[in-house]
């Protein structure tokens, strides 16, 4: 019972949840970290090819995109595919971008995997080493018998057994003297539980045996030489990288770290060909170490790296749909960002597998004849992918008489504004209070910041255009739409993180004749996307906030972390909460509406 208090403070952070009390969930001050990124414009000196030259018809990669992108549940953001070291195909789903950086969640551990690789090469570490050992200063004297056991390679291959997990980050300060205080379900060793602060021990490991965070040891082993600039990566209360979250990777920056595997962890600097990850270190962590048992989850684990389906295949895997697939049998490397609905089985991992996996009949070892044709309509798909759908632009046929008009009478038209706007242009509105926040769930949860709501709102409409200005706690913010399909980009200020977002918006009506706006905000360096529907009737006005991923992931996420726990209490809790009563609750505060009444033109 050495975790009891541990125990205790998880369930008062789910009671402060299920009251909607989010300012003050957490016992430590939220402290800004998301800083505003500037996109870069190349690829960070990949090679670049045709799929032909490499051994692929540009028709098979236009189906491998069409199929991505047709699927509702995966919501692809970036998509990146290498082959013999080439980059042969490369698509965003607009308004995301490969110029920058997007959050990797889990995908994160395999990067961490690598700094203990590095460091054990150079001495500075042992797989067998105990944990207990490594951190005698947090003087951790009554302590359960099993955490005694726990080794660095227990960490790297998710078989501690121990109970401290992801939600317990939001309780605790010191993260290493909780995880030491905490307990174990099973020996270790014996089993296999995926637990993120197994990877966060990895990386406080690294900083006391170096005297460096995983950034600054990191940067000129290995994303200097690859060209991996500007890493951000987000740090626990006391400033230790996360390890197992937090990392921001650009597309191009995650097929190099794939690539490089491929390559048995050799680079080629400035003409020179280096060893950046030792090779025996690349072969141990993709092998097998211990079989997974976890339903929906790929079926085997390395040192933070899951296997694949394919021949000798594995991956670095990130929650929501983030994926680096590594296929040696094919030479390939295959990097995705998105926002599935699903935690971690994925149907775009279905889809790689379809098309490059070992039965796959689309891939040569040989070149194919060119194809100027289909590589042309290859380009003109992947320069038109949306990310939202619903307001997508629709393709346009070629059409001469259609495009003599559009060219002599756009501009009368371009200059009207929408009907639907005449009543709502230049109104504000002022809310009621809510759990309404311009910030989704899931993001507030991840990053511990959480904002007071939605307090006022106002509109005003230009040709093609919607300008919205939100009140959101003491933030104001302006934020862009485009009306005609064509995301705009602009920046949204949170507690002092700084988001870049592609927003769009439509105008309707519904069955009762009421004009409606739906706003969607693309937070285009994560999986989130926040939806806002905007009802208007007389001079009120009520919003109902959605996000996808959705709102059930998100509880999957919270409730699942602390469910998982192995503790009763916990357990306890989670039936409390899914009686009707509480679980009403939690829906107003997942699915939240917010009221208002026009206060002023402005």
């Amino acid at each position: 019972m050495l975790d009891l208090l541990s125990q205790m403070k998880t369930v008062d952070l789910v009671v402060k949840f299920v009251r909607g009390d989010m300012r003050r969930i957490t016992p430590y001050p939220f402290l800004p970290q998301k800083k505003k990124n500037i996109p870069k414009t190349d690829i960070g000196g990949l090679r670049s090819s045709t799929p032909e030259d490499e051994g692929i018809s540009s028709e098979y990669i236009e189906q491998f995109f069409g199929e991505l992108a047709d699927s509702a549940a995966i919501r692809p953001h970036s998509v990146m595919l290498l082959r013999h070291g080439k980059l042969i195909a490369q698509g965003s789903f607009k308004p995301y971008s490969p110029g920058y950086p997007h959050m990797m969640f889990s995908l994160s551990k395999s990067v961490t995997g690598m700094a203990v690789g590095i460091a054990m090469e150079e001495g500075l570490l042992s797989l067998d080493e105990k944990v207990i050992d490594i951190f005698p200063e947090k003087g951790v004297m009554f302590r359960s018998p099993r955490i005694n056991g726990i080794t660095v390679r227990h960490l790297l291959n998710m078989t501690s057994g121990i109970k401290f997990n992801e939600a317990g980050s939001f309780v605790e300060k010191d993260w290493v003297r909780a995880y030491l205080m905490s307990d174990c379900i099973f020996d270790p060793g014996s089993e296999f539980s995926y637990n993120s602060m197994n990877s966060y021990l990895l990386s406080a490991i690294v900083r006391k045996k170096s005297g460096m965070g995983l950034v600054d040891y990191l940067t000129p082993r290995l994303f200097a030489p690859l060209g991996i600039e500007g890493v951000s990566w987000e740090t626990c209360p006391l400033g230790v990288e996360k390890g197992g979250w937090g990392l921001y990777l650009r597309i191009a920056d995650m097929a190099k770290l794939g690539q490089l595997y491929l390559q048995g962890g050799r680079w080629t600097v400035d003409g020179e060909t280096r060893q950046l990850v030792p090779e025996e270190w690349v072969r141990e962590s993709t092998r097998i170490q211990t079989p997974s048992r976890e339903n929906g989850r790929p079926v085997g684990y390395g040192y933070q790296v899951w296997n694949f389906g394919a021949k000798d295949a594995y991956q670095y895997n990130g929650v929501f749909g983030q994926y680096v697939i590594v296929l040696p049998q094919r030479d390939m490397v295959a990097a995705i960002t998105s926002g599935s609905q699903n935690l971690f089985s994925d149907v775009s991992l279905e889809i790689v597998e379809k098309y490059f996996g070992d039965s796959a009949q689309g891939i040569s070892d040989h070149p194919l004849p060119r194809n100027i044709r289909a590589l042309r309509s290859l380009k003109n798909r992947l320069d038109s992918l949306y990310a939202v759908g619903e307001t997508a632009p629709k393709p346009q046929k070629y059409n001469p008489l259609s495009l003599f008009f559009q060219k002599f009478f756009r501009g009368a038209k371009a200059d009207r504004l929408p009907l639907l706007a005449a009543g709502i242009n230049k109104r504000e509105y002022r809310l009621e209070s809510s759990h309404g926040t311009l910030l989704p769930l899931i993001l507030q949860c991840v990053t511990n910041n959480f904002s007071g709501g939605v307090t006022r709102v106002s509109f005003g409409f230009e040709p093609g255009l919607c300008r919205i200005t939100m009140y959101d706690g003491a933030d104001e913010n302006v934020i862009l739409a485009g009306l005609d399909g064509i995301p705009r980009r602009c920046e949204v200020s949170l507690n002092g993180d700084m988001y870049t977002v592609g927003t769009t918006a439509k105008l309707t009506t519904d069955e009762e004749d009421r004009t409606i706006l739906i706003l969607y905000i693309s937070y285009i360096e994560t999986p989130s996307l926040r939806v806002m529907k905007f009802i208007f009737y007389g001079e009120k006005l009520l919003i109902r906030f959605y996000e996808h991923p959705s709102v059930e992931a998100a509880s999957k996420m919270l409730f699942g972390l602390v469910g998982g726990s192995g503790n009763s209490i916990d357990k306890m809790l989670i039936d409390a909460i899914s009686q009707q009563r509480m679980a009403d609750r939690v829906e107003t505060i997942m699915m939240p509406r917010a009221k208002g009444t026009v206060c002023e033109k402005t």
